[in-house]
């Protein structure tokens, strides 16, 4: 891949038509990566007078993290796994409770 210069002079953007990733250097940061860019969007990159406004507005929607993509997933999981427990409890609760709302022992033995 190359890296051609943007008419801002300081982002470099390299694309690989064969797999459609688009990879934006901008000063002091590592490359990043944006998946299924058409060919359209980074010619106009390439030719716009205002690569930052086209960046920000057209692919910067796109991109591609590969760590943080994986934590939020897990995270997500960890919630709902939590949401169902309690939700479980909530409702385990809620069917086996006495008159008076107190759990009585031989009510819970009985289950």
């Amino acid at each position: 891949m190359d890296w051609a210069a943007l008419k801002s002079k300081h982002v470099h953007a390299a694309y690989d038509a064969d797999s459609r990733d688009l990879h934006v250097k901008f000063p002091g940061s590592p490359p990043v990566k944006h998946a299924d860019i058409p060919p359209h969007v980074y010619r106009n990159l390439l030719e716009t007078s205002d690569p930052h406004f086209y960046y920000n507005y057209y692919i910067a929607p796109s991109r591609v993290s590969q760590g943080s993509r994986h934590r939020a997933s897990l995270s997500y999981a960890l919630k709902l796994v939590l949401l169902l427990a309690v939700s479980s409890l909530l409702m385990v609760t809620s069917l086996d409770q006495g008159p008076n709302g107190v759990f009585e022992e031989s009510e819970l033995r009985s289950n």
